[in-house]
């Protein structure tokens, strides 16, 4: 039944091809299906969203204690503004990285971490359900105190990677390889630097080897010091960092991908590591955190972090076609918990706990 209400999201940061902004454009679409208004608002809106983000100053409160749906990362002014409106809450944890991950590279983005964990505290009152996009985010969620939580994983819209490479960046590196692949924003906490030492070690068996590093770079002297340790390692040109990158290049690289390999230390939920899963490209990820939630009984988990080892075993994956079919096809299976259909129910499911309504479409 149509329902004619508002149910406002905020976020942070609005930039296309962004996970939480993803997110909120996805559930945007589902609250309007169902008879509600969803205006997504942002402290910072990038250029390219300007009309379908508004800025926070922009929200204009119907009447006290209206609910609004937070997806939550980093510290921010709008959460201390919705605060002081007395907004009740559908609060969407994305997780905060520890500070002291990023302490000795940007000391400014430690004090807006650690704000953000401060801000959790603060939400808990007013929230009427705490949802974590994985079980690692739930757990955070109880131990702040948080009573009422639940699990809503971030869905893989499949409509963006259904889709052919740009043909001219996949002739530039098809002929070569075995192609590694990471993708996530160049800081500390992804470990960028010791997928570039695994490179040293898989190029001793495979001399051609390649290493991609998609994502932006988010901290520019993270990401100058990975630029010179892959130069002080002779790796040169087999480290690309590509920056931020188009939907369709970001395709692209996935189809170039021989292995995906994270060393990552923390992951609230992963999603590159299901966009591999979907595009059939095994998985080898660093146990931490949220990654043996997102993987389930697919890929390769490791346990230690013994390049050598590592080596071997991403050359025995490109190498061995059995035992890679056979990592691929539990992974195809994996993502389907992922994907829009098996999604929406869980969040029609929740609707129904926060919301007096009859079913929603």
């Amino acid at each position: 039944m149509k329902t004619n209400k508002a149910l406002p999201q905020f976020i942070v940061g609005a930039a296309p091809g962004d996970a939480i902004t993803d997110h909120a454009f996805l559930l945007q679409r589902w609250l309007n299906e169902a008879g509600f208004e969803a205006m997504i608002y942002a402290e910072s809106v990038h250029p390219a969203l300007e009309g379908r983000v508004r800025f926070y100053s922009e929200y204009l409160p119907s009447q006290a204690g209206e609910l609004v749906i937070l997806h939550h990362s980093i510290g921010a002014d709008l959460v201390d503004y919705l605060l002081s409106l007395k907004r009740r809450f559908l609060l969407i944890y994305h997780n905060i990285t520890p500070p002291a991950f990023f302490q000795p590279f940007d000391p400014g983005l430690t004090q807006q971490l650690q704000r953000g964990r401060e801000q959790l505290v603060s939400l808990r009152e007013r929230t009427v359900l705490a949802l974590a996009d994985s079980l690692f985010n739930e757990v955070e969620l109880q131990q702040a105190g948080y009573l009422r939580t639940g699990v809503l994983p971030i869905v893989l819209d499949s409509a963006q990677y259904d889709m052919g490479p740009d043909m001219t960046l996949y002739t530039r590196y098809c002929d070569t390889g075995p192609n590694l692949l990471f993708v996530g924003r160049l800081v500390p906490n992804k470990r960028q630097e010791e997928l570039i030492q695994l490179l040293y070690y898989v190029r001793r068996i495979s001399p051609e080897a390649r290493l991609f590093l998609v994502g932006d770079p988010w901290m520019p002297t993270y990401a100058d010091w990975l630029r010179e340790l892959a130069t002080e390692l002779g790796l040169g040109e087999a480290v690309v960092l590509t920056g931020h990158v188009s939907q369709r290049d970001l395709v692209t690289y996935y189809r170039l991908a021989d292995v995906y390999v994270s060393m990552s230390e923390h992951e609230g939920f992963g999603k590159p590591l299901i966009e591999s899963m979907y595009l059939g490209v095994p998985v080898l990820a660093y146990k931490a955190t949220a990654v043996a939630d997102t993987l389930g009984e697919a890929g390769i988990l490791l346990l230690r972090k013994d390049y050598e080892a590592i080596a071997e075993l991403v050359c025995l994956l490109v190498t061995d076609t059995r035992l890679r079919e056979h990592i691929v096809k539990q992974q195809r299976q994996r993502v389907k918990t992922f994907l829009e259909p098996q999604v929406r129910l869980q969040w029609n499911e929740i609707m129904h706990t926060v919301l007096d309504d009859s079913p929603l479409g």
